[in-house]
């Protein structure tokens, strides 16, 4: 009787499973390393879900993102993902604060790149018809590279964006979500949603117009491509509001509340997987700090090169700790390095940040350490450099759960109190546990929710019924002005008619009163 029931429950299951199961391709961003990883992740979460993943990249980076739980379409790119990398190194691998106007510069110079790399991409022909052959029954891609969109359209394969923030900022009009300055902070800006007037006024400013500006950038370069691959009438904007899907990688514990559309699902933390033990090596090294613990130190992936100068600053703040310092660092090695701190190149941060011996977190704020930090209850020290690290640094410290210092000016003593001040305070452990608890106190963990709307895509062939339809309304009547103008016209109207009303009764009543006066 248990065979019989096994066989038949296996029977059933068995057309949901094949029905559910799908074609996913995958297009990373050419370049940016932390990228790719988020997307892997999810790409190996499907893959265990029974589909077969595809990531589409170029010829010459295959050998670097290359992994056995996919499959690959390569493309040549004749050296324009070299070139982004170029700009990437020139722009982000330095410990620098970036300003104002270089982010826009070196914008500009990226989306030049990606759209040329765009180009040959679409232009393949072999390629795209090997791609259309295939019949995905979903793509997943991310608005930093819009090609994804423009190629998703291409193929008629709905499209899951996966994104924590658009470089362009394209996303909220594509989107058509509302982002209220008074109270949702642009995501640029270290700033809170508890803002002063200033603060609200340079949200206001610097949210419209320098997004009006990102935005012409990426669709000067797009644009064109659209309307030559899908027709005169396409832009990038009104192909990427045809996404079916937005994963953003948002935290209800982290990020501040904000307005959202039924397409827009949070699985912030998505990055956090099962922690594994440390190597031998390592985990004898943490074992050896004893009671005092370990302090956990990484600038990313981007962050290649920092000067002597910073390199030595943080050395002689680390060599006067209790704490062991495990340092995810590439330089030469700085002569003020104390016998407690191990250089790597390469570090298992979140098996690290899970260990019960460490003790902080020293970061730029980027949002895979970030969410691991969060996930595994870690006060945290940030030292931002640029895109949304200093508002990601603002949400720690608004939230408590760490400080944030200044990379470029910070001094030696500083930095040693700042750490030993959120080491010994307990509020911030506190904090940290607290908010943990908070952020894992879900049904679904972020990668469940995540695969489980895609497989929803996947499942009903895209969902356009979630779709807002305010980016197809033309702007007068997204901003109700046609209908303020007919509103104006009726009160005019009415006042019209009741001011003539009122000045024929008095003329009337004028009238009979002169002729009164002349009969008496």
């Amino acid at each position: 009787m248990k065979f019989f029931l096994v066989t038949v429950t296996s029977l059933f299951l068995q057309p949901y499973q094949s029905a559910v199961a799908g074609k996913v391709l995958l297009l990373p961003l050419p370049f940016v390393d932390s990228h790719w990883f988020a997307q892997l992740n999810l790409g190996r979460a499907l893959v265990k879900r029974g589909h077969v993943v595809t990531a589409l990249v170029s010829h010459d980076s295959l050998s670097e993102r290359q992994t056995p739980e996919f499959s690959f379409e390569t493309f040549e790119d004749q050296g324009t993902r070299a070139k982004l990398k170029t700009i990437e190194g020139r722009m982000f691998s330095n410990s620098e604060e970036l300003s104002l106007v270089g982010m826009v510069q070196g914008k500009l110079a990226l989306a030049d790149e990606l759209m040329k790399h765009c180009d040959l991409l679409l232009g393949d022909s072999a390629l795209i018809q090997r791609l259309r052959d295939s019949r995905y029954s979903v793509m997943i891609t991310e608005t930093f590279f819009p090609c994804g969109a423009i190629l998703a359209a291409y193929l008629r394969v709905p499209n899951v964006v996966h994104i924590r923030v658009d470089s362009f900022t394209i996303d909220f009009s594509a989107t058509g979500v509302p982002q209220p300055p008074a109270y949702v902070p642009w995501l640029w800006l270290p700033f809170t949603d508890q803002m002063t007037f200033l603060q609200r006024a340079q949200n206001a400013i610097l949210s419209t117009l320098v997004s009006r500006v990102l935005q012409g950038i990426v669709s000067s370069k797009f644009d064109g491509l659209a309307s030559r691959y899908l027709g005169v009438d396409e832009a990038l904007l009104s192909v990427m509001s045809r996404a079916d899907l937005w994963l953003y990688r948002f935290d209800h514990v982290l990020d501040f509340p904000a307005p959202s559309m039924p397409n827009m699902i949070h699985v912030g933390g998505l990055n956090v997987r099962q922690v594994i033990a440390l190597a031998e090596d390592l985990e004898a090294f943490v074992q050896s700090s004893g009671e005092d613990g370990v302090v956990v130190v990484s600038f990313g992936s981007m962050v290649k090169r920092m000067t002597m100068e910073r390199a030595e600053v943080m050395a002689a703040a680390f060599a006067q700790l209790r704490q062991k310092v495990v340092w995810r660092f590439t330089g030469v090695k700085p002569t003020g390095l104390g016998s407690n701190t191990k250089l790597m190149a390469w570090l298992p941060q979140n098996d690290l940040l899970a260990h019960p011996k460490t003790r902080a977190f020293i970061s730029h704020a980027g949002y895979n350490g970030l969410s691991e930090a969060l996930h595994h209850g870690v006060p945290m020290v940030c030292m931002p450099f640029f895109g949304d690290q200093p508002t990601n640094a603002a949400r720690v410290v608004a939230r408590g759960l760490g400080v944030k210092l200044e990379f470029t000016t910070v001094t030696t003593d500083e930095l040693y109190k700042t750490i030993k001040h959120v080491i010994s305070n307990n509020s911030y452990r506190e904090t940290a546990a607290r908010l943990s608890r908070l952020h894992r106190d879900q049904p679904q963990s972020p990668m469940e929710r995540a695969v489980w709307w895609v497989e929803h895509v996947i499942k009903h062939g895209g969902l356009p019924h979630l779709r807002a339809r305010a980016v197809e309304l033309p702007w007068y009547q997204y901003y109700l002005l046609d209908v303020a103008a007919f509103l104006l016209a009726v009160c005019s109207a009415v006042l019209g008619t009741a001011w003539c009303s009122c000045l024929f009764v008095c003329r009337m009543c004028c009238r009979k009163s002169s002729d009164k006066v002349k009969q008496q």
